[in-house]
């Protein structure tokens, strides 16, 4: 009887703010966002661009498998977050990331990811997250 493999553990425990908290001041390994973009699809330019690095800065960064700066881990951190929230909802990586890409009226026609650009435009499209589970026009 084969045994199923068990599902990689994230670098991050998404919901546990206190430990996000400690590991962006200690600097967020490149790696993980790597990883990151492995399993969802995101390409290494959308990756830069969601943590506002330059292309090319990104991919010294990677080569030489640096840490993020604090401002940087913490976009790492926010994407990463709102990324595993919506995909708890919409299911596949497939339907994430057409949700995070599609301009929508309860964002003034900006996607999440987009209007997410800043700490409290991810709170809001969380918000939006928790009105689409339980149901609430939007």
């Amino acid at each position: 009887m084969k045994k199923k493999s068990a599902a990689k553990p994230k670098p991050y425990p998404l919901a546990d703010h206190k430990e996000n908290a400690s590991r962006v001041e200690q600097g967020v390994p490149v790696t993980d966002l790597v990883a990151f973009g492995r399993e969802t699809g995101f390409t290494v330019d959308e990756l830069a661009q969601l943590v506002h690095i330059p292309p090319r800065t990104y991919a010294r960064r990677v080569a030489s498998k640096a840490r993020l700066s604090l401002p940087e881990g913490e976009r790492a951190v926010r994407v990463m977050r709102l990324y595993d929230q919506a995909k708890a909802l919409f299911g596949t990586h497939e339907n994430t990331r057409e949700w995070l890409n599609a301009e929508l009226p309860a964002l003034g026609w900006r996607s999440p990811l987009s209007f997410a650009r800043t700490e409290q435009g991810a709170r809001e499209v969380e918000d939006l997250i928790g009105r689409i589970e339980h149901g609430i026009p939007s």
